[in-house]
């Protein structure tokens, strides 16, 4: 058997599409959409529908981009409030998914596949914990008892845009990194493959070259950096350096911006002006 997991596409449709070229190659027996498909991008419509149309089999899961687009859909916006402020670019998804969101309410969180032609395999976009929990290359071990829950041969993660592969409690622990935003400071799509062989999986983690200027270009062709608010420009930002910086920026001016203190776009300004 063989599997393919993708996630945190964030609406890079040129990363998208070459992992799709690379993946139509492969020839895999299942594909699973692991979360984040949408969101922090430019092409989230564009993305769900490219993936239907070239892989019309593949298994869908919300992240916490997903589950974030479908809150702000669901209350009302207040042009001038910080917290819309600080919300802008999810609602600037929001609009632009328009009726395709009732396609990403039913996505699950998990999915569990035990009745495959390979051993248990858990797949959730962060851990049992909830979909913003993540497993890192610096998680201790430790840790992974309540993340990882009970016992699969093959536990699958995303969320944290950096790849990694390990093993705990003789479970084979992978997290598939980020297709459209990589946080490790390699540029190159990341996706995961997996391969049920003599009894036991193995897995491996594939890097692919996409055009990153034409990405770029889709910030400012897509209108998103007019439209997204300030924090577009930190998302572009991320791309370019293939490292994640919103986690930055939310820790250092999120609690100023709530309280009035100062506006996104300042802040925003700030902060990249400190980004090399």
């Amino acid at each position: 058997m063989k599997l393919a997991v993708i996630s945190d596409i964030h609406g890079n449709l040129p990363a998208l599409e070459a992992v799709l070229e690379d993946l139509e190659q492969w020839q895999p027996d299942e594909v699973i959409i692991n979360g984040d498909l949408i969101n922090r991008g430019t092409y989230s419509r564009a993305c769900l529908r490219r993936i239907g149309s070239r892989q019309p089999r593949a298994h869908f899961l919300k992240g916490n981009h997903e589950t974030f687009v479908l809150a702000c859909a669901d209350h009302p916006r207040e042009p001038g409030n910080p917290h819309f402020e600080l919300r802008r670019f999810a609602h600037w998804t929001v609009d632009q998914l328009g009726a395709a969101l009732s396609e990403v309410r039913v996505w699950p969180d998990q999915l569990d596949l035990t009745d495959r032609d390979g051993g248990s395999v858990h797949v959730t976009h962060g851990t049992r914990l909830g979909n913003r929990d993540g497993i890192r290359p610096e998680t201790e071990a430790r840790e992974l008892t309540d993340k990882l829950g009970d016992a699969r041969d093959l536990f699958i993660t995303s969320h944290t845009h950096r790849p990694l592969i390990r093993r705990h409690d003789g479970m084979l622990v992978v997290n598939t990194g980020s297709v459209g935003s990589p946080f490790d400071r390699d540029p190159r799509a990341a996706y995961g493959r997996f391969h049920f062989f003599s009894g036991r999986w193995v897995a491996e983690i594939v890097r692919v070259e996409y055009d990153r200027e034409r990405a770029e270009r889709d910030f400012e062709e897509s209108g998103f950096l007019q439209l997204g608010g300030p924090l577009a420009w930190v998302m572009l930002r991320e791309l370019q350096l293939s490292r994640g910086l919103m986690g930055p920026w939310m820790h250092r001016y999120h609690d100023a911006v709530k309280a009035g203190q100062i506006t996104v776009e300042t802040a925003v300004k700030e902060f990249l002006r400190e980004c090399h």
